[in-house]
């Protein structure tokens, strides 16, 4: 009868770190659908001294508005749809590394790629707004949307980091049978009784011929 010490128990905030923080960052970026992403301010003084022309641009839509004039909404570049599919990949893979499943470290990196090649997109929309040179001035400026977009891409990259750096300690520990069998109730070479006792399975010995 052998007796092992108890094997470590699993860190529960560090396993949880990395998809708390890709949930984290669909939260952050379901905000930007909600919210508008840029608000230029064109000057019309070709048209009317002191004329302003107000464009504010969302993920659905943009708004058009002139001075006191009735403001116009016509739809605009389908910014939502992307971010929607970030979104859930984000959640997909919060979901599969709770579940401890394999693909989930790799589908947080392609979220997290996916939401940066969204957010420079929409950035780089909106800077062409601000570059328009059929207008005499234009004052861009970036709402809460654009910021909500840019900090959820941000805390998904912080959450890809966690994630390659958990699993490489994970594999890296593998060899440790404390490690290893960690999450079971059976160890490498016998089964565990209440008292911290582990009895140990020895074959019977083979008769000579």
């Amino acid at each position: 009868m052998d007796t092992l010490p108890s094997p470590p128990a699993p860190a529960p905030r560090r396993a949880f770190l990395a998809p708390g923080l890709y949930a984290l960052a669909a939260v952050l970026m379901a905000g930007g659908l909600v919210l508008p992403l840029f608000r230029a301010v064109h000057t019309l003084s070709q048209v009317q001294a002191g004329a302003l022309a107000v464009i504010t641009t969302s993920a659905w839509s943009t708004s058009f508005q002139v001075t006191t004039d009735e403001s116009l909404d016509r739809p605009g570049a389908p910014f939502g749809v992307p971010i929607i599919v970030t979104m859930v990949l984000l959640v997909a893979a919060a979901g599969l590394l709770i579940a401890r499943r394999r693909p989930g470290a790799w589908l947080g990196q392609l979220g997290t790629v996916f939401a940066a090649g969204v957010v420079l997109t929409i950035e780089m929309y909106g800077l062409g707004q601000g570059a328009s040179e059929q207008f005499d001035r234009v004052d861009l400026t970036t709402e809460l949307g654009m910021w909500l977009l840019i900090g959820g891409t941000l805390v998904a990259a912080a959450a890809a980091v966690v994630a390659h750096r958990t699993g490489a300690t994970h594999t890296e520990n593998w060899a440790d049978p404390a490690v290893a069998y960690a999450d079971t109730e059976t160890p490498p070479s016998g089964f565990a009784v209440p008292g911290e006792v582990t009895i140990t399975v020895v074959p019977p010995d083979r008769p000579a011929r």
